[in-house]
């Protein structure tokens, strides 16, 4: 059985081709409360970002973790043929089904995002599509 692409909140199931950057988050994490890097700096969403995350991305169901007030929404894009050079934001899993049937070679990106404090931060990228 194929996995199923989908946009969750939980760790996904290793694939070829996946990467999971859990670790680079709480090290980022620890460098902020160490003053290593500044809070402006590890939140600094690009306003399409914010946007989309305070519009129509789906809640991630945890808190931010740097900022009181912030719930976490979770952000898809969609790069490859046919996309343009800013892919494609995809905000469900039907519409993430949709694009891993079309014929072509494509690279998921899922990030977490406050739409609070800006605070955001790559949660994997993993091959999509048809090949």
């Amino acid at each position: 059985m194929a996995l199923q692409p989908r946009i969750a909140p939980e760790p996904a199931p290793a694939v070829p081709g996946s990467v999971d950057y859990r670790l680079r988050r709480r090290r980022l994490l620890a460098d902020v409360e160490a003053g290593v890097v500044s809070r402006a700096e590890a939140c600094d969403a690009h306003p399409d970002l914010l946007r989309a995350a305070r519009n129509a991305a789906p809640p991630l169901g945890r808190r931010c973790p740097l900022c009181p007030d912030g719930d976490l929404r979770i952000v898809g894009y969609v790069f490859g043929p046919r996309m343009g050079s800013g892919g494609k934001c995809v905000l469900s899993d039907a519409e993430l089904q949709r694009v891993a049937r079309r014929n072509g070679n494509f690279m998921a990106y899922e990030l977490e995002v406050c739409p609070e404090c800006g605070w955001n931060h790559l949660i994997r990228k993993y091959p999509l599509g048809a090949g």
